[in-house]
């Protein structure tokens, strides 16, 4: 029962490594950003879609698809045959390709929701089981649709706790098993997972619904939950009795599963209860104050049905009063961008290059999107710009036979701007085994990372050279030549002293052959 609330994408941006801010379009985004015809987008999502249509009022369109009306920026989707008017390959083409959101969560029903550990008959990549979906068999097919999808993310277990020690047991290993095959490790036929097999997609996350009541948890008793999970969406059971309390909650929730990605969820409609307007917009707020400032990674609602006209009245939607809210609270901090990304050499489109937009969250990494580029290389998103302070982000192109490049950008709340043109430079070979020389220039990763005061990077050299390895801040100023003359062909470790220099990201980029490698790294003093 996850919501995921995606965010909306704005950028003013100061690039890093660009030739000058001049390269950069800047459109205002209209006041009407919910008509449908802004990308928009964001933090905010939906736990469950729907084909429903909403209401209207404030400035909204009667009968808009309730998608296409508020622009959300992440969603879930279950792993079934269909689901409030979509059948799942529907629901994958119409959130990767047609409104390209910025992040998709895959859903499992665990035993307790009319779901099966195993299901070895449920197979087919687009067509999940209507009854009895498999768990096992729906994290392999998120697995296998995130090498075509990259905006998918990750997998939520719903209703976990229900479920744990009962129906998913024994030693973690059903756990296991379902983490596994989301991690992209052989499964046969059978749903046997075999768990010394190559992981093929490694940076897929796992979540698992969290309800208030089941925090009184000690950390003890879900010591090993946490060896499994990557993070838990959060949901308040009675939320009209007890949304006040919802910072308490997070930080609990801090607590219990330290190092986690936190989503909260907000209710619309539960079993329980039909909630209250000033709860919802309570919720709402806080969720967006917590990621604002990077505490949270995201707001799942629940559900998209409860705003649409097939299941509620008009005086419930009037009640709610959710478009003037978001209207003053959450799209005015919202903006988008659009890129391209080119040979360098020959000016043409890199069609299917991998770009990943990312934030640093509190120090911690937060992958905002993942997405290819179209067959004009082109790509487009929405996030937060920020409210309260600025947020950095990362915007990385790869593809193959490409060095990679990264930019750093900040966001100015309420900007629809085109970026420079990401222009990649083509590489080619691989290493030489016989004498394990490189055949092409790379740079690694620093370690350790986060560093303190000093840290190593190691680089690989193809042909002789001059090879340039220097360091800048995130203001693109130059505070460190590491290299800077001929090299053989080899592989080369320098190391970075950074005691004068003050904790924050840094940014180290190789320049060899005419190309550039850039990474980040992190000084935690």
């Amino acid at each position: 029962m996850l919501k995921t609330i995606i965010l909306t994408l704005l950028f003013c941006f100061v690039i890093f490594n660009s030739s000058s801010l001049s390269q950069v379009s800047i459109k205002t985004v209209k006041d009407a950003v919910h008509s449908g015809e802004e990308k928009m987008q964001g933090f905010i999502g939906l736990y469950h879609n729907s084909k429903g249509t909403i209401y209207g009022g404030w400035g909204w369109t009667e009968g808009e698809v309730i998608q296409h009306a508020f622009n959300f920026g992440e969603n879930a989707i279950i792993s079934q045959a269909s689901y409030y008017g979509y059948t799942f390959a529907a629901n994958i083409d119409s959130n990767c390709i047609n409104w390209d959101v910025n992040k998709v969560y895959g859903m499992l029903r665990p035993p307790s929701e009319a779901g099966v550990v195993n299901q070895p008959g449920d197979t087919a990549l687009l067509q999940p089981f209507a009854a009895l979906p498999g768990m096992i068999q729906g994290a392999l097919r998120f697995s296998e649709l995130s090498k075509k999808f990259p905006q998918i993310s990750g997998l939520i277990i719903d209703d976990f706790f229900e479920n744990y020690r009962q129906k998913l047991t024994i030693n973690n290993l059903d756990l296991l098993d379902i983490k596994d095959a989301l991690l992209g490790k052989s499964v046969d036929n059978s749903g046997n997972v075999d768990h010394t097999s190559k992981a093929t997609t490694p940076n897929l996350k796992l979540y698992v619904v969290v309800y208030n009541r089941q925090l009184d948890f000690s950390v003890d008793k879900q010591d090993s939950v946490l060896n499994f999970i990557d993070g838990v969406i959060f949901y308040m059971s009675y939320q009209n009795e007890t949304y006040k309390q919802f910072d308490d909650y997070i930080d609990t929730i801090k607590q219990v599963y330290p190092g986690k990605d936190i989503i909260a969820g907000v209710y619309i409609n539960n079993s329980h209860e039909l909630m209250k307007p000033d709860g919802i917009h309570y919720v709402i707020q806080k969720s967006i104050d917590l990621y604002d400032k990077g505490s949270i990674s995201g707001l799942l609602i629940f559900s998209a049905p409860w705003l649409t006209q097939q299941y509620i009245t008009s005086t419930r939607w009037d009640s709610l009063a959710i478009p003037p809210f978001l209207d003053s609270v959450y799209y005015p901090y919202i903006g988008e961008a659009a890129g391209k990304v080119i040979d360098a050499q020959s000016g043409q489109p890199i069609q299917n290059a991998l770009v990943t937009i990312q934030r640093l969250n509190n120090q911690n990494p937060l992958i905002i999107s993942k997405k290819f580029t179209h067959n004009t290389g082109e790509y487009s998103f929405g996030v937060w710009a920020g409210k309260d302070s600025v947020i950095t982000y990362e915007i990385k192109a790869e593809a193959t036979a490409y060095a990679p490049k990264i930019m750093d950008v900040q966001l100015q709340a309420g900007k629809k701007i085109v970026l420079p043109d990401i222009q990649l430079q083509s590489v080619t070979g691989v290493l030489n085994e016989k004498d394990n020389l490189p055949v092409m220039y790379s740079l690694n990763q620093n370690y350790p990372n986060p560093f303190n005061p000093s840290t190593e990077i190691t680089y690989s050299v193809a042909k002789p050279g001059l090879v340039t390895l220097k360091v800048y801040d995130l203001l693109g100023k130059l505070v460190s030549t590491l290299v800077n003359e001929s090299k053989s062909t080899g592989n080369y470790t320098v190391r970075f002293d950074a005691n004068k220099l003050a904790s924050g990201t840094y940014i180290y980029q190789i320049s060899a052959y005419g190309a550039l490698i850039s990474k980040k790294m992190v000084l935690l003093k």
